[in-house]
């Protein structure tokens, strides 16, 4: 069973990640996931990021995507994640408990990793660089129809900040939560208020 290949290797590549969403995402996902790598390899060359960790950020993000909530609500309290979460669905606890699962079951150390699937929804405050690839490229992914996607897009390819992209992709969402009354979890909050300019805190992409 691949589960059992790949547990507890030191590390993992990006054939034998794309093996793993592949034989558990439907169709739909894997695609978008493979798209949101290849997005975020294409801001590492622009933005002189890291395209190797990227890359494998943006292949395992949705991986627990669709797993049982109850289930994800175990990996929160073995893992000692924030409490916050239990308040939460699957659209904000994918992230943290994939990078928990990721850690734990299949051997990734790497920080910048981790971070970049555990906040790719959420966002956070003094994101690394590998963290502003993946979260940005999953909103503008080929495939995202999103209203104004296309100025985001703009923005993130040929503006050249990471941080004013991340400020705009940030607000909209937190606009949007609050048009259909869903709680806005802390962290984006907190992304949202980091990288405002208006407050002019000048910050390093």
């Amino acid at each position: 069973m691949l589960v059992n290949i790949l547990e507890r290797k030191d590390s993992m590549n990006t054939k034998e990640a794309k093996e793993l969403i592949e034989n558990k995402l439907p169709e739909k996902r894997f695609k978008h996931s493979l798209r949101v790598a290849d997005t975020a390899v294409k801001l590492a060359e622009i933005y002189d990021g890291d395209k190797s960790k990227a890359e494998l950020a943006g292949i395992l993000h949705d991986y627990c995507k669709y797993d049982d909530l109850g289930k994800m609500y175990q990996v929160v309290r073995q893992h000692d994640l924030d409490s916050n979460l239990l308040s939460y669905g699957s659209e904000i606890l994918h992230g943290p408990v994939c990078a928990a699962l990721m850690k734990a079951d299949y051997g990734i150390e790497d920080e910048e990793t981790l971070l970049a699937i555990k906040y790719h929804t959420t966002g956070r405050k003094e994101m690394t660089k590998t963290e502003k690839l993946v979260f940005i490229a999953d909103y503008i992914e080929p495939g995202r129809k999103t209203p104004g996607v296309e100025e985001i897009r703009d923005m993130a390819y040929n503006q050249g900040s990471l941080d004013k992209t991340i400020y705009e992709i940030s607000k909209r969402t937190v606009l949007f939560l609050i048009s259909k009354d869903i709680t806005v979890y802390g962290s984006t909050i907190e992304c949202l208020n980091y990288y405002n300019y208006s407050d002019q805190k000048i910050k390093d992409d």
